[in-house]
């Protein structure tokens, strides 16, 4: 019985990999999200549509997937590493840096949100508890859909880009309470319920602390020896037994197994192996993370939509609306520009992945009707369908309001906003828009200044923080707001130029640190000469890392071809 079981698994594993390598170089030559993809994919090939038409056509049972059960423990899976990267990237010092748009933007929204949503739900005639339920997983938008279209555009660098991240951020975070809330109601409580939630709510917390804690005192001394004694199978190992053990324990302590992953990935996102265990574990978690799509797609049943589709279409209609409406408000309450507003609002207007699981967890546990969970998971795969499509519109209508709105005027460093604890860029050519980049990434906010007007209209049409400005001028490094800057980063072209700058960005602020790009080790030797300064080489960067990555492939030959011969 059980090799029939892992047999089975193991098809359907088979199945879906074959599927995996056939569709996703399709999806990403027409630039498709993948997880899109599988959701499309679950539908077709699942039990209500390919798969319903097997009684008369047996042949097309090779095609199609009827037990949703197998597909299921990868899915979950899927969703146990999702939340372990989503905890992965939430370092304290991010969300310290971002915790104004993070909680207070994105805390707003989630709560305003689930507010409005829910009230609609409760007054359509569901009851409290679906409603509330409804309310917090439609309030969550796409992390995987929307995260990868602002990686696409190269847009988290630009306003957009953050305080659509800081929403995202905070929706990951709210997950948690949301699963532990879907447990609370999923289980039958004998008893005062006030009780047994402050006794569950006990429960999470010693069980985080005591995984917090023990996880701190034994991970970084175990990746350390690991690191110096093992391999990189011993590397990966360690690291996803870090996830196992931490949502195991979670699971043995009656919480979810997301929760335990997601500490896990707490854990480690402050240490100086989380850039190589992220690289170990985001190809599994996409790869699962599909198959949780494709899982949810096999349990769509399209006759919902041949009975009710104008209802259905009202509700995606209506759901997005909301949704747009309500963080366009937030936005604007947060001073963001008209353009910022209108296109963080669009971006994030559909449901998302967890919005799936938050049903499909009601529907499992009985709390939602069948019609209803039917219902409400054809209305959030379609608005995630839709996402893909808008997308592009939300970045023209974010160009077209900024355009009319300024006509290029604004774009001078006389109109450079008044800012603090941010990073000055010099320089917003090629590597200071990568520098910016991955600056918003980290949660720091960064402004640039470049003298050429098309590299500004460029990075202004992202809605970056770019402006016009020769840095010469008195006027550009007033504008800059170098008094309230952490940091000031210059990647002009001209080692002449840098010199000059720094020396008039020092009759300002005698302390500030300064990071400035050089071309070769003599200019960097001579800018270090400079106080308070560091230099980087590019050319000694760029040599240590293409050294390094040709060792890699050439240290095996160079063994293999000093090896004694063997001895007769």
């Amino acid at each position: 019985m059980k090799e029939t079981v892992l047999t089975g698994v193991f098809w359907d594993a088979g199945f879906y990999l074959v599927l995996s390598a056939l569709v996703i170089p399709v999806l990403r030559f027409f630039k498709i999200p993948v997880s899109l993809g599988y959701l499309l994919a679950g539908i077709a090939l699942g039990p209500y549509a390919l798969g319903s038409l097997t009684g008369n056509f047996p042949a097309l049972s090779i095609l199609s997937l009827d037990n949703t059960e197998h597909v299921k423990i990868l899915a979950e899976l899927g969703i146990v590493l999702l939340l372990f990267v989503i905890g992965l990237e939430i370092s304290p010092r991010r969300l310290w840096q971002m915790r104004g748009l993070v909680f207070g933007l994105g805390g707003l929204q989630v709560i305003v949100s689930a507010i409005v949503i829910g009230g609609i739900a409760f007054v359509w005639g569901n009851t409290g508890q679906v409603a509330l339920l409804l309310g917090l997983g439609l309030a969550l938008s796409s992390t995987a859909i929307v995260t990868q279209w602002l990686h696409q555009q190269k847009l988290f660098g630009s306003e957009v880009g953050r305080s659509s991240f800081s929403i995202l951020l905070l929706q990951d975070l709210a997950v948690i309470p949301i699963l532990l809330l879907l447990t609370i109601l999923s289980t039958t409580i004998e008893g005062n319920i006030s009780t047994y939630i402050f006794l569950s709510v006990l429960k999470m917390v010693v069980t985080v602390v005591a995984i917090y804690v023990i996880g701190k005192i034994i991970l970084r001394p175990l990746f350390l020896f690991t690191n110096k004694h093992g391999g990189a199978e011993v590397f990966m190992a360690i690291s996803l037994l870090t996830i196992v053990v931490s949502a195991s324990v979670a699971s043995f302590a009656g919480l979810s197994m997301g929760l335990g992953a997601f500490i896990a990935g707490l854990l480690l996102a402050d240490t100086e192996y989380r850039h190589e265990i992220s690289s170990l574990v985001v190809p599994f978690k996409s790869m699962l993370l599909g198959i949780f799509f494709f899982s949810f797609g096999m349990s769509i049943n399209l006759q919902f939509i041949a009975e009710k589709p104008f209802w259905l279409f009202a509700s995606v209609l209506g759901l997005m609306s909301i949704k747009s409406c309500i963080v366009f408000a937030l936005c604007k309450l947060w001073k963001q520009t008209t353009s910022v507003a209108a296109e963080t609002a669009i971006l994030l207007s559909q449901a998302g992945e967890f919005g799936l699981l938050v049903v499909g967890g009601a529907l499992t546990a009985g709390l939602m009707q069948e019609s209803v969970g039917q219902f409400m998971l054809i209305v959030i795969g379609m608005t995630m369908m839709i996402t893909p499509v808008i997308a592009p519109f939300a970045r023209k209508a974010g160009k077209f309001i900024e355009h009319k709105g300024h006509n290029g005027k604004d774009y001078h460093a006389d109109n450079a906003k008044k800012v603090e604890g941010h990073i000055v860029i010099f320089g917003y050519g090629r590597v200071g828009s990568l520098i910016s980049e991955n600056l918003s990434r980290e949660g720091f906010r960064s402004i640039g200044f470049d003298k050429n007007i098309e590299r500004v209209n460029k990075a202004r049409a992202k809605s970056c923080p770019v402006y016009y400005g020769d840095t010469t001028k008195k006027a550009t490094l007033e504008a800059a707001s170098l008094g309230t800057a952490l940091a000031v980063v210059i990647t002009l072209d001209e080692a002449s130029a840098t010199k000059k700058l720094v020396q008039l960005i020092r009759k300002i602020d005698v302390e500030i640190p300064i990071i400035a790009r050089a071309h070769d080790q003599q200019i960097m030797k001579e800018f270090n000469t400079l106080e308070n300064l560091e230099s980087v080489a590019e050319n000694v960067i760029l040599g240590d890392i293409l050294s390094e990555k040709t060792l890699e492939y050439c240290r095996p030959y160079r063994k293999r071809n000093t090896e004694e011969p063997e001895k007769d």
